[in-house]
């Protein structure tokens, strides 16, 4: 699956794409994830977020470089928010959380390999070999 293959069948979904973010954020949030010692931001993502500055669909969320507001009442944080908040628990070490939904926390090690993560345990469950497919299963089980 292609980035373009991607956001046109969340798109087609009613998905909710932000604006492309600006090069300075994704290189911002690049040196943050490397200050926290986090994994940094793979070309698949770096490329979404060239077109896409995070996405929402139903409950689930890929977190941006910037936090997204959808109403007042719950914004959603940026992929550096929500990864500080999850530094202290040992079984994040390793990995950036990338997006959630309901069941799942999704993220990605520092060689770009997607993971499935159990939401209570945050321990893997599932690899993906495409990065999009774990994209997609973030977004399509938060419509469900």
């Amino acid at each position: 699956m292609t980035c373009s293959e991607f956001l046109s069948t969340i798109r087609s979904r009613g998905g909710v794409l932000l604006p492309a973010a600006s090069v300075a954020d994704i290189t911002l949030t690049n040196t943050s994830l490397q200050q926290r010692r986090r994994a940094m931001l793979p070309k698949f993502l770096t490329e979404l977020y060239q077109v896409c500055g995070g996405i929402n669909l139903g409950s689930g969320y890929i977190f941006g470089p910037n936090e997204m507001i959808r109403d007042s009442r719950y914004p959603i944080p940026s992929i550096l928010q929500i990864n500080d908040q999850l530094t202290n628990l040992p079984q994040t070490l390793g990995y950036t959380i990338l997006g959630r939904n309901d069941l799942f926390w999704f993220s990605f090690d520092a060689f770009g390999q997607c993971y499935m993560l159990d939401n209570l345990t945050l321990t893997p469950i599932r690899k993906y070999d495409d990065p999009y497919r774990a994209l997609l299963d973030c977004l399509i089980v938060g419509k469900i």
